[in-house]
């Protein structure tokens, strides 16, 4: 089987229809998507200024409530045009795809009338008729077990991650677990972007003590690729903004990463 891994599509939303046309041509069973639907914008911005300087980040609630409308059709324009697909497709909440509360509402009114689409953060989901089953933890980590933000940004404790498998553990699921981060494991090149290591080892630990056969992570720009940890093949695919992808065969376990051609505007 032919699993198409993606991540960060940042508001490229071209590159989806693309990837229709590679859907069609290699044969692909399922889709993965890690996270990022939408781009950084002012809230992103304000959230990070706020980090440096040690407060709490803050914007006018008209402002606000204008980005987030904006996010809200992003969101609905992503679920709508991948629950197209006809395959099923496996997706967590990336670092910027704010408020929570909005994607899972939009995530989940696509779900009822496309069930092939799932969102699998702090969830899972059989894949029907192969021995797998997704689960997955959106967002970015952090080690402050006090600091949690889902409005301006998804930054959660590390311990809500470990939490949330935790609670999967105690349900009975005969299939191979896969998991979908959208943090990288702290793990050779998997986590670099401009030459610094942004993982989490948190995601080490989950990757370790679950053994799933695959783990698909993204967020990091110059981390594509393959590595071992553990008994686990974890990909980054890159960026889907760039044109990054890659092709899971699960058959022979080989990846292969591949490049959307850029479109020429006239």
């Amino acid at each position: 089987m032919r699993i198409l891994v993606t991540s960060d599509l940042r508001g490229a939303v071209e590159r989806l229809d693309q990837l229709a046309e590679v859907i069609r041509r290699e044969d692909v069973r399922a889709m993965v998507f890690c996270g990022n639907i939408i781009p950084d914008d002012a809230r992103t911005q304000a959230f990070e200024a706020a980090r440096t300087n040690g407060h709490q980040p803050e914007m006018a609630e008209e402002a606000l409530h204008r980005l987030e409308e904006i996010a809200v059709k992003a969101f609905e324009g992503f679920f709508d045009r991948v629950g197209r697909y006809g395959i099923p497709v496996f997706v967590v909440p990336g670092y910027l795809d704010a408020p929570e509360r909005l994607f899972l509402q939009a995530g989940l009114n696509h779900e009822v009338v496309m069930p092939q689409v799932d969102v699998v953060h702090r969830a899972f989901s059989v894949l029907a008729g192969e021995n797998l089953a997704f689960a997955g933890f959106g967002g970015g980590l952090t080690s402050d077990p006090n600091f949690r933000e889902n409005r301006f940004v998804l930054v959660y404790p590390e311990w809500e991650a470990q939490f949330a498998f935790d609670l999967l553990r105690q349900v009975e699921v005969k299939q191979n677990p896969a998991l979908i981060f959208h943090t990288p494991p702290r793990w050779q090149n998997l986590d670099l972007e401009n030459g610094n290591h942004v993982g989490h080892t948190m995601v080490n630990h989950l990757i370790k003590s679950e053994a799933p056969a695959y783990a698909f992570v993204g967020s990091a720009r110059d981390g594509q690729g393959t590595a071992r940890l553990g008994s686990t093949l974890v990909i980054n695919p890159g960026w889907l903004k760039d044109g990054h992808y890659a092709i899971l065969d699960t058959r022979h376990d080989e990846v292969r990463f591949e490049r959307l051609p850029e479109r020429v505007t006239q």
